[in-house]
């Protein structure tokens, strides 16, 4: 199972215990013993296991460039969030979101910034469908086999504080 574990880690994937994709490998995380075997072996190549707030995920020391890097790897789902959570203003782990009330909400919460950062369209339609689909494609929401409904995975947690704290330094400035 360590295998299999470090193989979707090492993509970035954050494993979230909420999530029925990775039902069975977040069960195999959440046990101590096993935890902690996994950590030491990852500290021998210079990583660490994460696991907080119902969620597991890699880390390193990351230096300047690398920091800069990540950044602009996860800079679209970052600002889909941002728009989420504008729409969305109490969005939270194991909430459940719909499209449709996305579409609805959409219009008076837009942040054009984003909207034009993110899309080459003004059709909602399409701008839903993508920002759903990039949120899933980042194991963000889950979609449980009913076509319009979502669950918001624990991960959420994870890029909703790089949102806070990119929001919290743009109120200092």
């Amino acid at each position: 199972m360590e295998s299999v574990i470090f193989e979707i880690l090492s993509k970035g994937v954050i494993i979230s215990t909420n999530s029925s994709k990775f039902q069975k490998e977040a069960s195999w995380l959440m046990e101590d013993e096993n935890f902690e075997s996994l950590n030491r072996t990852l500290n021998k190549i210079g990583l660490y296991l994460v696991g907080e707030n119902g969620y597991f995920y890699l880390s390193k020391d990351l230096k300047a460039d690398e920091e800069e890097k990540f950044f602009n790897s996860h800079k679209q789902l970052i600002l889909a969030l941002a728009q989420l959570k504008k729409v969305f203003v109490h969005l939270d782990k194991g909430h459940k979101i719909k499209k449709s009330e996305f579409i609805k909400r959409f219009e008076a919460k837009k942040d054009e910034k984003i909207i034009k950062a993110l899309f080459d369209t003004n059709d909602i339609i399409e701008i839903t469908d993508k920002l759903f689909n990039l949120l899933e494609r980042f194991y963000v929401i889950e979609n449980r086999g009913k076509k319009d409904e979502y669950v918001v995975l624990n991960s959420i947690n994870y890029y909703l504080d790089i949102v806070d704290a990119i929001s919290e330094g743009e109120v200092d400035e």
